[in-house]
């Protein structure tokens, strides 16, 4: 029973536990960036880095400092000893930046720490017969808004395409005669375009917050803006130059099978499982396999039940009340079924658009977990066949092949109150106490054969065989653990 017990907690130990590809490390690195715009390496280097370098050189528990400086960027790679604190040491690097003076037009340093976790766990294109400033539109509206809510996603973000943006373009001539420059220009268009808190209104006891709200919707309204007043006339930007509706500059370009797409990003929270966010993104967006079917089910029917209903329609009789209630009934029904049944994403795309998964970290994970797993497997077999070829003893071998798997599930309970993740590391730990298994069972096995055959009882064989020893098994365990304990 106690045997049975620990199985049963192990087992549903095992379906809790994180399955990731490697356990959560923390890089001791922190960089330390500055920008200077404007600025050759040699001027950042002897204007940023060097004062920067001398105030970080002393922080507790720093290995090693390295500084880049190239023009208008300064890097400073600050790394430490494994084991120190990083938070404290952040705490640390901002008060001594504070310390430092930095030339003016330098902006202010960001500390930033380098971590593989930060990386996008999937990658989803979006193609579609549509122009890419629509796709992207499409990206934002559609994936992103339904996606960024759901539980474990950090962030999802939508790169490629085109980016909506208004251009003005001025006419020279023209603001060379009425003397005007493109400053003045900037100057109005930012005045003008503005969206600002305005303080607080009270009434009794109503409090009312008083906003600026005076930001352009449409081509007209920034066309009429009045730049200047010449000769008791307004001149507006219209008169000065044209505006037409435009996209940003193309930074990233995406590509599908050769075709122009959106890319989505999606981001894990810090501690979320890859796996689970991986395949609640991919059901969310595909739909479950019974929305699946029930859409295409849906869509090898319709066709027919479209036309069994011209022919019902044209051979019943008017309907009475009771029939139109219960037709009614059966239509809201099938209304809210509907819903439910195509309630993912790709469903709701337009018509002709697609979503293709691109990368997937999870994907590489689950065939590396799986592969280290049916490996385990097919090692413990052998082992029990190879302990049988010297044992010729089915009774001492059905122990060691009872307790090898006893002993890996036994394993997955403080596995999972410890918060250890099912990984190549920790995989790999429970390969090699399965080997150290296997030797000291044979050494205990065969002490406690050799008592019996001197003529012991069953239960005094037991205790003097292990007692026998006893103490060789542990001092080779513990001399195992040494040689690996470093590594912890």
């Amino acid at each position: 029973m106690i045997v049975f017990a620990v199985c049963v907690f192990g087992y549903v130990s095992y379906q809790k536990l994180a399955l990731t590809l490697m356990p959560d490390i923390s890089y001791p690195t922190l960089t330390v960036r500055t920008e200077y715009p404007g600025t050759a390496p040699q001027e950042v280097e002897t204007q940023v880095s060097q004062r920067l370098e001398q105030q970080l050189a002393i922080i507790q528990k720093l290995n090693n400092i390295t500084s880049i400086s190239k023009a208008d960027q300064s890097d400073i790679i600050l790394e430490f000893a494994w084991g120190a604190n990083m938070n404290e040491a952040t705490q640390s690097i901002r008060e001594k930046l504070d310390r430092v003076r930095l030339p003016r037009g330098a902006k202010r340093p960001l500390i930033l720490r380098y971590d593989p976790t930060l990386d996008p766990i999937m990658r989803i294109g979006l193609t579609g017969p549509y122009p890419l400033d629509q796709l992207r539109l499409y990206g934002e509206e559609i994936v992103q808004r339904e996606l960024e809510g759901e539980e474990g996603l950090a962030a999802v973000k939508v790169i490629g395409g085109l980016e909506e943006e208004y251009h003005v373009s001025l006419y020279e001539d023209k603001l060379v005669s009425l003397n005007l420059d493109i400053q003045q220009v900037n100057t109005r268009l930012a005045q003008n375009n503005v969206n600002l808190p305005g303080g607080r209104l009270y009434e009794g006891r109503v409090r009312y917050s008083i906003r600026t709200l005076n930001e352009f919707k449409s081509i007209e309204e920034i066309g009429s803006i009045v730049i200047a007043r010449k000769n008791g006339v307004n001149v507006l930007l219209s008169d000065i130059g044209e505006i037409e509706k435009s996209h940003k500059d193309i930074e990233i370009q995406t590509m599908v099978n050769g075709r122009e797409s959106v890319e989505i990003e999606i981001y894990k929270e810090a501690d979320a499982n890859i796996v689970k966010v991986a395949q609640m993104v991919r059901d969310r967006i595909f739909g479950l396999p019974n929305q699946r079917e029930y859409v295409a089910k849906k869509a090898a029917a319709a066709t027919e039940e479209e036309a069994a209903q011209r022919r019902s329609d044209r051979s019943r009789a008017r309907p009475t009340a009771q029939e139109l209630s219960d037709r009614r009934r059966q239509t809201a029904e099938k209304i809210r079924e509907e819903r439910t049944m195509t309630d993912y994403i790709e469903y709701n795309l337009p018509e002709s658009s697609s979503l293709e998964v691109l990368t997937d970290q999870s994907v590489f994970i689950k065939q590396s977990i799986s592969e280290v797993k049916g490996n385990a497997i097919v090692g413990g077999v052998i082992a029990v066949f190879v302990i049988f070829l010297f044992l010729r003893n089915v009774g001492h071998t059905a122990i060691i092949g009872i307790t090898i798997p006893v002993s890996i599930v036994a394993t997955f309970a403080p596995m999972q109150l410890a918060d250890v993740s099912l990984n190549i590391i920790s995989l790999g730990g429970l390969a090699l106490g399965v080997g150290m298994l296997v030797d000291n069972s044979i050494v205990v096995l065969e002490s406690i054969f050799r008592c019996r055959e001197e003529g012991d009882s069953f239960v005094d064989s037991t205790v003097r065989g292990v007692s026998e020893v006893g103490g060789a098994v542990v001092s080779s365990t513990l001399t195992t653990i040494a040689v690996f304990f470093p590594i912890v």
